[in-house]
């Protein structure tokens, strides 16, 4: 979607014009400020259209978005169950000492 020169409305700074589009970010004009906004994100929370909503096209924008970053955390947390069960400790999710000693007791009794 071309965005240039749209009219949006922001939940502070209240009604702006979209004058430049760059990437994922969009640049509005309101009357106390310019401000950049990451798009479609911005959409979510923070601006809709001057008639009060969000077009189809701009929640289709925001559902790729969703399910863009939802795929990075999914794969992330499949690498980090893989390097676990590989032995490889990841930074944040280092077992604490109680956590090594009670690991070894059940180990001990899962033999008897």
């Amino acid at each position: 979607m071309v965005f240039e020169n749209v009219k949006v409305v922001h939940k502070t700074f209240g009604e702006g014009t979209v004058t430049e589009q760059s990437g994922n970010y969009i640049t509005v004009k309101f009357a106390s400020a310019e401000k950049k906004f990451v798009y479609p994100d911005a959409f979510e929370r923070f601006l809709s259209l001057s008639g009060g909503a969000v077009s189809s096209e701009i929640e289709a924008d925001l559902e790729r978005s969703k399910k863009a970053k939802q795929d990075i955390i999914d794969k992330k947390n499949e690498e980090n169950m893989r390097a676990m069960k590989h032995g490889i400790v990841i930074p944040g999710k280092e077992m604490s000492h109680d956590s090594e000693e009670e690991e070894g007791r059940s180990k001990e009794q899962e033999e008897y």
